[in-house]
């Protein structure tokens, strides 16, 4: 892989202790065998010195003795930190995407044969081999990491809320840090099951697992709890640009509730964000996703990233999210005619995919996700032909009979006419889009057809169909859903296939090796058990606090 691969890993910490995550564990970065290890650090806030944090770098880290309570200027400082947390590679890692996007039928593993030859065995379902892989546990470390540091920053604004003259605005300071806890722990149900709860007083050894259920309730009560808190505008029009609004709590609200088949919240939720009228999608599908679709009309949170239009210097945080996904390629020039940057190949598209998009009549949708070798872009860039390592896994794949497609994942392809001159890379500092309207109307169709038949949700489908270029459907069922959900939404952050096959009750799409009861989630680290023996019991209710 490309030797430039990141040499170290921030972390925004707030008053850690020695407690059972601040120990979580040493992982292999198996990319270029470096050892990262994570360890406690004192309270650090990590500040802009500008006005506009979420546009700007990171500039520095001030100590907590040197924390004035009474200076409410300095109140957002501990928000800042977990919007930093969280953007540093903590919702958005390169291979805790892999974890995901290997479980969908409609993505394999890429690269080659021996890179991160263990990923192979999510898409087949072998989770033993899992239980110790690096990635697994990387994934836990960030999100109880995030967590941690949020339970933490509201307890440092707790302080500043005892001084400050504006308590609205603390409320919504502490509603921005809720909602991202609220987020970790949903990515932690969905993908581990039963979850622990955090609380550091709890040590080591008295740490247990909650019942998935009862996380999911947690977050529905910190949602509600804090929604009417958030700003009601448009994430753009923040004097912060690109923050936590109210209705990235109720998108949460509403994916979280089509997790465990809450009809009702799902339907009130989505309709909230609709009835709002702040949102509409963006007319253009192919740019939604580049530098023009960046806090756009139809994004309702994304990460931001940037590398404020210099050569040099400072840049946010992005790391490898979409060179790992990357185009891999031999050959190919940029429209300028410079070398072409290619990605890790590591996500790569199943027939499956290709022939669901061509049955359909696609277009759009379909040109915006799938581009193939030694063609060139519409923007001028020349794609190579796929690399012989590459080829020789999809070879073996086909010869398998897996049905792996000669062809690239191309929708979180960033031209580089687009990119800044003289720091070109594979994806660039495109912003990661989290929520969009298009699935909230998506949401509230499915809702509406689990409510009251086939057919209810076909206005809110054909809005979506109708920006694609498709023809109205009527009489739309589940599965029509499920497909629609398909095409629009396919190789996202979310890497919703896998669940919604799962709790859409479609498991057979996943192939032989997928046992129900058995492989809906991903198994708990073994280094998290190893130092935590609690978690390899049954879960215990009410740890949850209600």
């Amino acid at each position: 892989m490309r030797p430039d691969f990141i040499k170290q890993i921030i972390y925004v910490k707030f008053k850690l202790s020695g407690n059972m995550i601040t120990k979580l564990s040493n992982f292999n970065d198996m990319k270029n065998n470096r050892i990262f290890i994570i360890v406690p650090m004192l309270l650090v806030f990590l500040f802009s010195s500008c006005e506009d944090f979420l546009d700007k770098a990171v500039e520095g880290q001030i100590p907590l003795e040197e924390v004035d309570y009474t200076d409410e200027s300095r109140m957002y400082e501990p928000v800042s930190g977990i919007y930093a947390r969280a953007n540093a590679n903590n919702l958005h890692h390169w291979a805790n995407q892999c974890m995901l996007n290997f479980r969908s039928d409609f993505i394999f593993k890429g690269a080659h044969a021996n890179d991160q030859p263990v990923m192979e065995d999510i898409q087949d379902f072998k989770y033993e081999s899992l239980r110790a892989a690096w990635f697994v546990n990387n994934l836990w470390v960030a999100h109880f990491g995030l967590i941690r540091d949020a339970d933490a920053a509201l307890e440092e604004l707790a302080l500043f809320g005892e001084h400050a003259s504006d308590q609205e605005l603390v409320r919504q300071y502490k509603a921005e840090v809720r909602f991202f806890r609220a987020l970790a722990y949903w990515r932690m149900a969905r993908i581990y099951g039963d979850i622990p709860y955090y609380d550091r007083s709890t040590v080591a050894a008295a740490l247990r697992r909650a019942p998935r259920l009862e996380a999911y309730d947690y977050i529905f009560r910190e949602l509600n709890e804090i929604v009417n808190d958030l700003p009601s505008q448009h994430p753009a029009m923040l004097p912060r640009k690109g923050g936590v609004t109210k209705w990235a709590a109720y998108m949460l609200l509403a994916k979280a509730a089509a997790d465990v088949q809450d009809y009702e919240t799902m339907l009130d939720a989505s309709g909230e964000i609709i009835n709002s009228g702040v949102f509409s999608l963006f007319p253009d599908f192919y740019n939604l996703f580049k530098k023009p679709g960046e806090f756009s009309s139809e994004n309702i949170f994304e990460m931001n990233h940037t590398d404020f239009g210099t050569a040099t210097g400072n840049a946010t945080w992005i790391d490898q999210y979409y060179v790992a996904h990357g185009i891999k390629q031999a050959g190919g020039t940029r429209y300028d005619g410079g070398s072409f940057n290619s990605g890790w190949g590591f996500s790569m598209p199943a027939q499956k995919y290709i022939d669901l998009m061509q049955a359909r009549g696609e277009g759009i949708r379909y040109e915006t996700s799938i581009i193939y070798p030694n063609t060139a872009t519409l923007d001028g860039d020349s794609i190579g032909a796929i690399p012989a390592d590459l080829q020789a896994l999809l070879d073996r794949y086909n010869n398998e009979g897996r049905g792996a497609a000669e062809a690239f994942w191309f929708k979180n392809y960033l031209p580089f006419n687009q990119q800044t001159p003289g720091r070109f890379r594979y994806g660039g500092w495109n912003n990661v889009r989290i929520f969009r309207y298009a699935e909230t109307l998506l949401l509230h169709a499915e809702a509406l057809i689990h409510l009251n038949g086939a057919g209810a949700g076909d206005s809110f489908i054909n809005e979506v169909r109708d920006r694609a270029g498709m023809p109205p459907i009527s009489g739309a069922t589940i599965d029509d859903l499920l497909d629609e959900r398909a095409a629009e939404l396919e190789f996202e952050w979310g890497a919703d296939r896998f669940f919604d096959l799962v709790r859409l009750n479609r498991t057979e799409e996943l192939g032989p090796n997928f046992v129900p009861g058995e492989h809906e989630f991903f198994p708990i680290p073994t280094v998290q058990i190893d130092l935590q023996p609690g978690l390899a019991e049954p879960p215990v209710s009410g740890l949850f606090p209600n």
